[in-house]
């Protein structure tokens, strides 16, 4: 995991790698333009399509749907709301993952107009999956040693997932 303009990133990259080919004004290129560290953490977590951009540039209109001017408007105003205690959702998403999401299971999502749009509760768990992934790949796996685990290999040019098993043995 790295840190991107001071900030920790939970994306493998910087927004002008998932830039959409052909377009000078899509969202990837203005977060990076800006250098918004915190509004790429919260789209990651909550666009997963976003990945597929990375393999499938040639067909990234398949894969990948783009906010709308009023749900960028609300993506916006969410991360400069106060979600838990005085703490903003844009404090919130800077947080290392495994601190993120125990700050996101107590935060006040509801209070955010992006919420209902994001698909309500289903948007804090997806938020909280993507988290794991980050948290996963900063190290912060907190395995038990001896065991073995599995890893899901996510291959966006194939229809589905498949899963790999570790080569540690399982208790």
């Amino acid at each position: 995991m790295q840190h991107w303009n001071g900030v920790l990133m939970y994306a493998p990259h910087t927004p002008d790698r998932y830039a959409i080919p052909g377009m000078t004004h899509c969202i990837f290129r203005l977060m990076h333009q800006h250098g918004d560290t915190q509004a790429w953490n919260l789209y990651w977590l909550s666009k997963p399509q976003t990945d597929a951009l990375l393999v499938q540039r040639n067909n990234w209109f398949r894969h990948y749907d783009s906010l709308s001017p009023e749900q960028t408007e609300a993506f916006y105003e969410a991360l400069d709301s106060v979600v838990l205690n005085t703490m903003t959702l844009a404090t919130l998403v800077a947080q290392p993952p495994r601190e993120a999401m125990r700050l996101l299971e107590r935060a006040r999502l509801e209070r955010t107009r992006f919420y209902t749009m994001a698909g309500g509760e289903a948007w804090r768990t997806l938020m909280m999956g993507r988290l794991f992934i980050a948290a996963r790949s900063n190290g912060e796996n907190r395995s038990v040693p001896g065991r073995g685990a599995e890893v899901v290999a996510l291959d966006f040019s194939q229809p589905s997932a498949r899963s790999l098993k570790g080569s540690g043995t399982r208790g």
